[in-house]
């Protein structure tokens, strides 16, 4: 299968799409002057042909650009592939300002079981860029209950709060409220008590041709995975098993010899004969619709490649609205502050995706579990057996481990601005250890995603506590 191909900003190489949550990098592309959500339409677009001039990040800061700044005039009309007009629909008509008891942002199993344990006589609102990918949850493993039990609770819930419930996207926090983007309204809501439920990312590890299309994250891959046959797995958590159970190879290349495997996924590796390939490391290239993936000594042709490191909650949602969160040198893991149960901040409380919860059926009981206490033993016992963040709680005996997201000596770092590691290691060099800093002085994280991926990437190759900081709106807003 042929990925929709875009040329990067700067490099003026192929790229493709990833990850299809809303503002990640080259989830859309501008076709005859209109922004074309790929994600939405993923086959059919095709590569279009366009002027490739590249230019080395260096010039931006060089006298030329000082002594000649129409030169970025020139470059960026004719160049770089922009919007030339504003729909209709993007149009912002009107602000609404709403009151209510609870807030769920959010609209994963987590969510879900959030809004199941809320009390009807409350003011609740759920708003989310989605609710309930049946794709996802059909070709999920739930060992827990009977799959197509669980997929009616799920729907029953929806169905029960259908009034509810509100399809929109996060902006951030502002001093009028919560803002979301609606259509074509801005939400602006004042909640009593919160709940963040808006899930985690995978991030694309570092490696030579890590921005080669065909190289996307597990979420990706469980809408597309019918397309194909050959697959590739990098990672060394659960999710990283999860692509391989109904494909050839039944690969996971691994490195730095860390693995994040909980115990039910352990006997699954076994049982189906999935091979483990520790590498050093890895370089990737693609030849027509294969792609050549070299490890090591190792050859291998594939498809795909589907990564998924660790899931990485979305600290931008959560630094944003005023959650304190910490660097965890054994998983590598940016995790927002919590109890066990997901009480956070004041009146906020976390779950899911957003806790590193990987499993659909466990996030569901974190969210019930964050509303009523009853649920909390059957939660640990999940996270125990499903999850291997059950260690994030209870392994207090932990060493510190190198990044799991380095696989090589080369590669991008931000696709969106087209930095590499090269880039990255000469500022270390000249002192520069912080990821606010190296942003700074690179451009790293200021793109089309705001630092979405790469800033938790370097983050945690640097091992900073602290990554940018994540001002409101936290995706492109047109007004």
């Amino acid at each position: 299968m042929n990925l929709p191909v875009v040329l990067s900003k700067r490099h003026k190489r192929d790229r493709s799409i990833k990850d299809c949550e809303p503002g990640l990098p080259y989830t859309e592309v501008i076709i005859e002057g209109k922004r074309v959500d790929l994600c939405e339409n993923i086959i059919g677009n095709k590569k279009r042909n366009m002027v490739r001039i590249s230019f080395s990040n260096d010039l931006l800061h060089s006298k030329i650009l000082r002594i000649h700044p129409n030169i970025v005039k020139i470059y960026s009309k004719y160049l770089i592939n922009l919007p030339t007009t504003i729909s209709e629909e993007s149009k912002i008509e009107n602000i609404e300002n709403i009151s209510v008891d609870n807030l769920i942002i959010g609209g994963d199993t987590s969510a879900l079981g959030i809004l199941s344990e809320l009390s009807k006589n409350e003011k609740t609102v759920m708003v989310s860029s989605k609710v309930l990918n049946n794709i996802e949850i059909e070709k999920a493993l739930i060992p827990q209950i009977q799959k197509e039990k669980f997929l009616k609770t799920l729907k029953d819930i929806i169905n029960e709060n259908e009034g509810k419930i509100l399809k929109g996207v996060l902006l951030g926090k502002f001093d009028e409220g919560i803002g979301f983007l609606a259509g074509n309204k801005i939400l602006l809501i004042r909640p009593k008590r919160t709940f963040l439920a808006t899930g985690g990312r995978y991030i694309p590890p570092i490696f030579k041709g890590n921005d080669t299309p065909g190289i996307i994250s597990k979420n990706l891959y469980m809408k597309l995975s019918e397309k194909f046959n050959h697959v590739i797995a990098i990672g060394n958590s659960d999710d990283a098993v999860k692509p391989l159970f109904n494909v050839k190879g039944k690969r996971i290349l691994i490195t730095n010899g860390v693995l994040f495997f909980s115990k039910y996924y352990k006997e699954l590796i076994d049982e189906n004969g999935i091979e483990i390939i520790k590498i050093k490391n890895l370089e990737v290239k693609r030849k027509k619709d294969k792609i050549i993936t070299i490890a090591d000594w190792y050859h291998f042709y594939s498809d795909v490649i589907v990564y998924a490191v660790i899931k990485q909650p979305k600290i931008d949602h959560a630094s944003n609205l005023g959650i304190y969160y910490t660097f965890n040198t054994y998983f590598h893991i940016y995790m927002p502050y919590h109890t066990i149960e997901g009480k956070s901040e004041e009146d906020i409380y976390i779950a899911g995706g957003m806790r590193g919860i990987s499993d659909e059926y466990t996030s569901f009981l974190s969210g019930k579990a964050a509303v009523n206490i009853r649920y909390i033993d059957e939660l640990i016992s999940n996270m125990k057996d499903y999850t291997y963040i059950f260690e994030f709680y209870y392994n207090s005996d932990r060493r510190e481990n190198p990044s799991p997201y380095l696989y090589g000596e080369d590669g991008y770092v931000c696709e969106c601005e087209d930095i590499k590691l090269n880039e990255i290691k000469s500022q270390l060099k000249r002192g520069f250890n912080k990821v606010e800093e190296i942003k700074r002085t690179t451009g790293l994280g200021t793109g089309e995603c705001q630092g979405k991926f790469c800033t938790y990437m370097i983050g945690s190759l640097i091992r900073d506590n602290e990554l940018i900081t994540f001002r409101s709106p936290l995706y492109r807003l047109v007004v």
